[in-house]
């Protein structure tokens, strides 16, 4: 029935699309207890930070009120829940999926809760004794967890051995556990308490010696177990490496180690290594990171083979070389072919910045070993360790007068840029950054926020807003002719109630140009019912259509310079003939929504409403009938004439008189805030609105208890001091 903001479509249609291919709602890691109005705490704020990030208009006061169940009820309406307001274990789930970096702590309203175990799994019966256990296999492969304490075809996970993970108890020979964000059940006997030093065998083991005796419950083995001890990170910049929650390349860095750093190797699974960093344990891409001493890369389960291996002849004439590291021009990773040809040939790519082994160096191809596999990939793509020199700080002496640091010189970018690099080189982007009124600090340290400068940067001068500087981001910001912090957008978004700023910050340099001529709003970028205003008027005075949609139109506008300021004359409302237009109180009649009202009307029709408080009318026109009338200002007047009435945009409910398509007066309720869609593109009213009629107490206390029973409470409370009635049901 109801659709949301462009924006918010977007996120929510994603979140039902990859369920949809899922065929179910992604596995619940956590239960929820349910919140519901009244509830009060911190719980109930976090809850509601999420949905106002999701674009949910809402104050974060940890008061579950009546803003705060509307913002659920529209939530679930989204994600084709049962709207009822109440935040239960499906709602709170989706909202978090959506929204994980406000996933409370503690789970429930204010009280803790032990996560719920998985469907048809007995609750852990006794507390574990210990906090955390390692995977201890005898075969030094991985270990499953299970969704479900069973040895059915349920696993969810692999856990490495060696991985220390979080005891949540235990149910006979079952454990519940919590490793890298999952929760499932893994054998007990495949566990030892606390964190277990593993040990490092010594020799390999003997080709006669038989398997050890496995039991029943063997988990089964995936990739050979790790190569442990020590290493040192080795990046070929110098610049940091991700540690990742988990195995891949998502986003899910939380900390980032320096170069040279020495680590505890915990496991290795083909191109990851879990690692411990300071304390910290996570997962590492193995290429970076270079053995200490004489640690072994495998661990050996079988005897090793007395063949020698055979090392290829060189194929173009070159010389084994070494090592090298990928470096592509648009920083993307590299193709390893079969044959030193293109073509349909690939077997693998190796990312940028991935150490290879050189076998053969030749001029145009080079062969290397990647991973234990050999192939072919393009010389010019290789940076070779032998012919590449460690950065090293610059001598302190004054430059050339063509170098000098207003003018660097145009190689002053040698190597490409990103989110860890380290050197003068970062320091320089950070000068130059600063120079443009982008935010950053002079670190020489390419962290978050340089990014997000480089983002914007890139934005406003045309360029794939990446936050990695290469070669054509490094042209245009030393070409003397780039685009500051204050220029215009180049392109322009669509942004509507409920957008949010990003990276590029589009909300707030909207804002602020509307400020800059007169526009009452407040700059926090957010796309909020003010600014929802301003545009409004904007395009009003500005002679545009009135769509209360901040478009290309718009902001091409707003950004000309020939733009018009605020006045308040320009936006003026003339309320004659709006007046005198209310029925006498002997005409007022108190319909039922579904016996009388539904009956008679249909979508599409128009109808005028009265509100007595301030004797103004205007007219509205039905949009979609569902358990009240979703509803939209018939014309840009109209709107005005609503909100002159009925006051600034807001969920407040007000009573008024509702004159219908076949003449009848009645009471009802309604409020003046735009939400979700409409038909009507030139009404400066981005959305709907919703007029309540009277319904039964039971039916409403059972299907919309919340914001729909407030209206009901505000008609009959009308109702009783115009008529002296009182309504029991």
């Amino acid at each position: 029935m109801m659709k949301r903001t462009q924006s918010l479509k977007r996120i929510l249609s994603l979140a039902l699309l990859v369920a949809a291919i899922a065929g179910l709602m992604p596995v619940q890691a956590a239960h929820y207890e349910t919140i519901r109005p009244g509830d009060q705490g911190e719980n109930v704020r976090q809850m509601q930070r999420a949905l106002h990030f999701l674009g949910f208009e809402l104050k974060d006061d940890g008061k579950y009120g009546n803003m705060t169940t509307q913002a659920v009820q529209l939530f679930q309406a989204r994600m084709r829940l049962h709207q009822d307001g109440l935040a239960g274990n499906r709602t709170l789930t989706a909202l978090y999926d959506l929204a994980p970096q406000f996933k409370p702590q503690q789970q429930g309203s204010d009280k803790p809760e032990a996560p719920a175990p998985p469907p048809q799994t007995p609750q852990p019966d006794t507390a574990a004794g210990y906090d955390t256990a390692t995977v201890i296999t005898p075969n030094q492969g991985s270990l499953n967890l299970r969704r479900t304490a069973a040895r059915q075809q349920n696993t969810i996970y692999q856990i490495p051995h060696g991985t220390v993970v979080r005891v949540l108890g235990i149910s006979g020979a079952w454990v519940r556990v919590e490793t890298a964000g999952r929760v499932g059940y893994v054998q007990q006997e495949y566990l030892k308490p606390g964190t277990v030093a593993i040990p490092q065998p010594t020799t390999p083991q003997p080709t006669n010696t038989p398997a050890p005796q496995q039991p029943v419950t063997t988990p089964e083995p995936t990739v050979p177990g790790p190569a442990l001890g020590q290493a040192q990170v080795h990046t070929p910049n110098q610049g940091s490496l991700n540690l990742r929650r988990s195995a891949s390349r998502n986003q899910n860095t939380f900390y980032q180690i320096p170069h040279g750093t020495v680590v505890r190797v915990i496991s290795t699974s083909g191109i990851w290594t879990q690692v411990d960093a300071d304390g910290r344990v996570g997962f590492v891409q193995s290429s970076y990171l270079k053995p200490v001493g004489t640690v072994p890369t495998t661990v050996p389960t079988t005897a090793p083979s007395t063949t020698p291996v055979e090392t290829p002849p060189p194929a173009n004439g070159g010389t084994p070389s070494g090592s090298a590291f990928v470096h592509t021009s648009n920083g993307k990773s590299l193709n390893l072919r079969a044959q030193a040809r293109n073509g349909n040939n690939i077997i693998a790519t190796i990312p940028f910045g991935g150490e290879v082994q050189v076998l053969d160096r030749g001029s145009s191809w080079c062969r290397v070993s990647y991973l234990g596999r050999a192939g072919y990939v393009m010389t010019s793509f290789l940076r070779f360790a032998q012919d590449t020199p460690a950065p090293t700080q610059p001598p302190e002496e004054s430059p050339a007068p063509s170098e000098t640091p207003d003018n660097p010189p145009a190689n002053a970018f040698p190597r490409i840029l990103r989110l860890g690099s380290r050197g003068e080189d970062v320091r320089l982007l950070q000068k130059k950054l600063i120079a443009l009124k982008y935010v950053c600090d002079l670190t020489g340290s390419f962290d978050s926020a340089t990014q997000i400068a480089l983002k914007q940067f890139q934005s406003l001068n045309g360029l794939t807003a990446d936050g990695i500087l290469g070669s054509q981001s490094a042209s245009v910001l030393l070409s003397g002719s780039a685009r500051d912090a204050d220029s215009t957008p180049l392109g322009y978004t669509d942004l509507s109630l409920g957008s949010v700023d990003k990276e590029q910050k589009l909300v707030t340099a909207l804002q602020k140009a509307l400020k800059d001529l007169g526009y009452r709003l407040t700059v926090n970028g957010r796309f909020d019912t003010d600014t929802h205003q301003a545009v409004v008027d904007f395009q009003q005075i500005n002679g545009l259509p009135i769509t209360g949609i901040a478009n290309a139109l718009t902001q091409s506008k707003l950004y000309s310079g020939s733009a018009k300021r605020y006045t308040s004359d320009g936006t003026s409302v003339d309320t004659g003939g709006a007046t005198g237009k209310g029925p006498a109180s002997g005409q007022v009649r108190l319909l039922h929504w579904y016996n009388d009202v539904k009956k008679s009307a249909s979508s599409g029709q128009k109808f005028m409403v009265y509100h007595p408080g301030s004797g103004l009318s205007f007219n509205l026109r039905f949009y979609s009938m569902g358990s009240h009338a979703d509803s939209e200002p018939l014309t840009l007047r109209d709107t005005q004439l609503m909100n002159k009435a009925l006051g600034p945009a807001s969920w407040n409910i007000r009573v008024v008189y509702v004159k219908l398509p076949d003449g009848r007066w009645t009471m009802a309720a309604m409020h003046n805030r735009p939400h979700l869609s409409g038909n009507i593109k030139d009404n400066g009213f981005d959305g709907h609105l919703c007029v309540h009629f009277l319904r039964d107490l039971d039916e409403v206390t059972k299907n919309d208890p919340n914001y729909g029973l407030s209206n009901q409470k505000a008609i009959r409370k009308a109702w009783e001091r115009l008529t002296g009635e009182k309504l029991e049901k």
